[in-house]
């Protein structure tokens, strides 16, 4: 839209105005050039023209300005919603979607494909770290993540993918240069971040996957290079693992089980079930909680197949909590005097 039809726009009164005032000039110039009156008559006309025009001008530049000046706040406010959509405001880092789009961006199309590195990174033990030292500390660790992130891989972008994870592109497919600045980042946060007058020692995890060597579409990169990750956590966190094509068999099911099994922790698809504990005399002395996972499409899935692949990850944590409560609920809205056995992780027992 061009400035004189914004300012048609949104002041049509006083537009409308300039317009009479500019005919009013025309005429009255057409009136003294034309010879039409006398020549008295004729150098008022001409005075009314120029006035009516240098007033037209003038009301017209100052309408110039006020829209110039509306248009520069419209677009520093739709500037400031971009960076707000794009920027996550805790971390510094690009937003999912973004980093998402910046992805595809960077792999390109069928017929240009380029070189691209994508490393997800995992703050180890982040749920631990806001229970001991607050989610203060736990947000300043985040951000120190990704401020060294930025220094390490000054090409690269750096996004948040969720709660304690980021991805980092890299726009080339070196392997040992990635290794080297991959260990240097973890050299870093074992360094520690402070807190409090102390030093407080930080682990992460990553997992590297290669393009176009490993996958052409950010859909399959983001997954191999999930998988990666999932075998650095699984190996003992701490650690850099690049993607191999040995781990698409069971690691690939392993890590497609652990995202179905949190999603149903949340989703409510596991169960506590209850089995009496018999006592010599044929009484129930006590009731024994066993979870079971009802999936909707797999139907009732047994723990033996689930809860290792859990205690492999947090997940165990979570879903001991969630056991805990599920069984504290009942028990206070069914007050007996029987005992309730959970079995945690690791066969250890508790009663309640």
């Amino acid at each position: 839209m061009s400035i004189l039809a914004t300012i048609k726009d949104h002041s049509g009164r006083i537009y409308r105005g300039i317009q009479v005032l500019l005919v009013a000039s025309i005429a009255a110039t057409a009136i003294a050039a034309f010879g039409l009156t006398e020549d008295s008559s004729r150098a008022t006309a001409l005075a009314m023209s120029v006035m009516a025009t240098s007033l037209a001008l003038l009301v017209l530049m100052y309408m110039r300005s006020s829209v110039v000046q509306r248009l520069q706040s419209a677009a520093d406010a739709e500037a400031e919603k971009h960076r707000f959509l794009s920027v996550d405001a805790m971390t510094g880092a690009m937003t999912r979607r973004y980093f998402l789009e910046a992805l595809s961006d960077r792999l390109g199309t069928l017929r240009n494909r380029r070189q691209a590195s994508l490393l997800l990174i995992d703050l180890d033990h982040f749920k631990q770290l806001n229970d001991t030292f607050g989610h203060q500390f736990g947000d300043l660790a985040l951000a120190y993540l990704v401020k060294e992130a930025e220094r390490i891989f000054a090409d690269g972008i750096i996004g948040r993918l969720g709660g304690d994870e980021f991805g980092v592109i890299v726009p080339h497919g070196d392997t040992a240069a990635l290794n080297k600045d991959a260990r240097r980042l973890l050299d870093a946060m074992r360094a520690g971040k402070r807190h409090e007058g102390k030093i407080i020692p930080l682990s992460i995890s990553l997992g590297v996957a290669l393009a176009p060597l490993h996958a052409s579409n950010p859909t399959e990169l983001m997954l191999l290079a999930d998988l990666a990750l999932y075998e650095s956590k699984a190996a003992g966190r701490g650690r850099v693992t690049v993607f191999d094509e040995e781990m698409l068999s069971d690691k690939r099911y392993r890590r497609l089980v652990e995202r179905e099994l949190r999603a149903a922790v949340y989703l409510g698809e596991l169960e506590l079930h209850y089995q009496p504990i018999v006592g010599t005399e044929g009484s129930i002395d006590a009731l024994e909680g066993l979870i079971r996972w009802r999936h909707p499409v797999r139907g009732l899935i047994s723990p033996a197949e689930f809860i290792p692949i859990a205690e492999r990850s947090t997940l165990i944590d979570m879903i001991g909590e969630w056991v805990f409560k599920r069984a504290c609920a009942v028990f206070v809205y069914r007050p007996c005097r029987l005992r309730l056995s959970v079995w945690q992780r690791r066969g250890r027992r508790a009663t309640a």
